[in-house]
């Protein structure tokens, strides 16, 4: 008879154990999946959501002396004059070492103009860019901006791709306003708004955000240019970086090297409450998983000692008849991985059934949880490498088993 068969007959012998040591096993591998899943759900999630921050590197003109405040810049309420980039060495950007790290560039223009009897902030950007880059804008029911977001090149990089957000019937003179700026002029959706003796349309309304976008008319970069007397003129460029665990500082490094004009500063608090989140989430993973590996561990030693105890006639028996020690231990082995691979199996449908129903109500997941190769593997191996690791004490304990004394039990 063959090591496989003498394990399988010994297992079905002791259905009922090797039933509760599956069930444990299980369980604790459904616990490590499910842990696992939502976790890394909720880094996406989290990822996403601090990524809707919106910039953190902020490239500003290296000389300027301001006092009114957008992203970083001030402006002279007297003279709006600020320190300027040329528009084409934004596009530098795209070319630095760590340029896979880059998700948006957004160049703008700062300027002032009048609207009647007011004096307006208009920053002229690439308006689907700056949408993409300021997740958190929420238009009025009057707007009816219609929104569409596809993959295709940078117009800074063509060889770059990136999300393009896509205004369904933007035209250059169409300009987004702020709640404040709305009240103040009067201003709804569709009705025109005159600035140096040329006449634009307004595209949407921004609902209130409680920023200083409540008092700014964005507009086209290069209509603002043009508006301005400012071709070819920028006032400075954000930048959103991917930031789990990208090199922020040397980025900013890198942006000063390919604009000698600008100086980067990153927003240090947004990189680091990034990576403090993503931190502290793969902590609580790791911890939890190394807890269910333990009892995991100590419910296979328990069981496969507790059956070599009951085994010593059976095993002195093997011995009596001429099986060596490696035989018993190989025996004993086999054992443990039939009920680990079973176990791992059994632990990654019972996670996957876990986390559906878990995991919308802890992490806002969808339910619909698809297969994962690589986590099933991960399942199986540790599964396997959990019950054949507790096991090597009781085998090594089976083995050594003096078949004269186990003869004793007969």
């Amino acid at each position: 008879m063959k090591l496989k068969e003498i394990a399988i007959d010994n297992l079905k012998r002791r259905k009922q154990k090797m039933v509760f040591l599956v069930m444990g096993m299980a369980i604790g591998i459904a616990t490590m999946v499910t842990i696992f899943t939502i976790t890394r759900a909720m880094q996406e999630d989290v990822r996403k959501k601090l990524d809707e921050f919106g910039a953190n590197i902020i490239v500003l003109p290296r000389v300027n002396t301001l006092s009114m405040s957008y992203g970083g810049i001030s402006i002279p309420g007297a003279q709006y004059e600020v320190g300027e980039i040329r528009m084409e060495d934004a596009g530098n950007i795209w070319g630095i070492k760590n340029s896979e790290n880059l998700a948006t560039v957004s160049p703008k223009l700062l300027g002032a103009v009048d609207v009647g009897p007011e004096k307006i902030l208009i920053v002229g950007a690439d308006l689907p860019t700056e949408i993409r880059l300021k997740m958190w804008w929420k238009f009025t029911d009057e707007s009816r901006v219609s929104l569409t977001r596809t993959q295709e090149p940078s117009p800074l990089c063509p060889t770059k791709m990136t999300t393009v957000t896509r205004i369904e019937g933007l035209k250059n003179d169409d300009l987004i306003i702020g709640s404040s700026v709305a009240k103040r002029l009067n201003k709804r959706p569709a009705e025109k708004i005159r600035m140096n003796d040329q006449e634009f349309n307004v595209k949407g309304v921004l609902e209130e955000t409680g920023s200083q976008d409540d008092s700014i008319i964005f507009m086209d970069l290069l209509k603002s240019q043009e508006l301005l007397g400012k071709q070819g003129k920028i006032t400075l460029i954000e930048v959103a970086a991917l930031c789990t665990g990208c090199p922020v500082e040397e980025m900013a490094r890198q942006i000063n090297e390919a604009i000698p004009t600008g100086k980067a500063t990153p927003i240090k608090q947004v990189v680091e409450q990034k990576m403090k989140t993503m931190n502290q989430l793969n902590r609580f993973g790791l911890a939890v998983g190394v807890i269910i590996l333990l009892i995991g561990s100590l419910i296979v030693f328990v069981t496969m000692s507790s059956s070599v105890n009951e085994r010593t006639r059976e095993i002195g028996i093997f011995r009596a008849i001429g099986f060596r020690r490696m035989h018993i231990i190989k025996i004993i082995l086999i054992e443990a991985s039939i009920l680990s691979l079973i176990s791992g199996v059994a632990g990654y449908i019972l996670g996957l059934a876990a986390t559906s129903f878990a995991g919308p109500l802890i992490a806002g997941m969808e339910r619909g949880i698809p297969f994962d190769p690589y986590l099933a593997l991960f399942a199986l191996g540790l599964a396997l490498l959990t019950g054949t690791s507790a096991t090597i004490y009781p085998a090594l304990k089976a083995s050594r088993i003096d078949p004269a004394e186990a003869l004793r039990y007969i």
